[in-house]
């Protein structure tokens, strides 16, 4: 495997590679992440909530015996789940451990060539670029970053 592929997603962005990354959309727009993130897409499973844990934690979704966190990105991205639908998950690995990302639904795996990605207007810690391709506006969004400052499944939020 080359340097440039096995590097991280923005490092990717940033050298002008096709970047392949899985569409979905939340809250209303269509946003990308890494396809290189995602282990799994799960679609049509319950979540089950949990007393006593932060908003941003769902609940957990039970997958072949196992329990996975499924944690809503929404909020940080200034944006508010569909919750009027079944969620469709991401299931990500972080830290050793698997987590979901809840998403209105997956569109499709879409590969961005050279030339088409652009840098995120503004500062925001979550968003590694955007494109605007076959008439759809896409932001790519850095979801190992959000998972990295957002997994500790603290029962309070920090006041």
């Amino acid at each position: 495997m080359s340097a440039a592929l096995g590097a991280g997603f923005r490092e990717r962005i940033a050298a002008d590679l096709p970047v392949q990354a899985i569409a979905f959309e939340l809250g209303g727009e269509t946003h990308a992440c890494d396809v290189l993130l995602v282990e799994e897409v799960v679609t049509g499973r319950r979540i089950h909530p949990l007393p006593d844990m932060p908003p941003r934690l769902l609940g957990v979704v039970r997958l072949r015996g196992e329990l996975i966190p499924v944690i809503d990105v929404a909020p940080l991205l200034s944006l508010a789940l569909d919750r009027g639908r079944l969620s469709t998950i991401l299931v990500l690995e972080a830290d050793e451990r698997r987590v979901g990302v809840a998403a209105d639904y997956v569109r499709d795996v879409v590969t961005f060539p050279p030339g088409v990605l652009r840098p995120a207007p503004g500062s925001d810690a979550y968003v590694a670029a955007v494109a605007h391709m076959d008439g759809t506006l896409y932001t790519l969004v850095d979801l190992a970053e959000i998972l990295r400052e957002q997994t500790t499944l603290s029962p309070r939020e920090p006041t």
